[in-house]
């Protein structure tokens, strides 16, 4: 379980970097807890693109499975299950974020 838990949370690192980087990008100059928001809000968007890449692909017939192991809160079981489902998982996952990256920073 503890792997899990220190995967879990190099994920989220990770995903808090990717939105540190993007939102220093913007060059903002606002007060800290402006920044603050800024950044919380710019994660649960990210949170939410990665949430509906998998959403989007997860095989019609098991997304009734998926709703239960959601329900059950099981992170482990959830995980395992999108990666049985979902193998190319990463790279969809990265291709969602850089496009939301650059809709983000208006690159074309």
């Amino acid at each position: 379980m503890a792997n899990l838990e220190t995967k879990n949370n190099q994920a989220e690192q990770g995903l808090r970097t990717f939105v540190d980087n993007l939102v220093a990008a913007k060059n903002f100059e606002v007060e800290p807890d402006v920044m603050e928001q800024i950044k919380a809000d710019v994660y649960d968007r990210a949170e939410d693109i990665i949430n509906a890449t998998i959403m989007a692909n997860i095989p019609p017939e098991k997304l009734e499975e998926f709703d239960k192991l959601l329900d059950g809160g099981n992170q482990q079981a959830i995980e395992e299950f999108t990666n049985r489902q979902i193998p190319n998982l990463q790279e969809l996952t990265a291709e969602a974020l850089t496009n939301f990256r650059n809709t983000y920073l208006g690159i074309k």
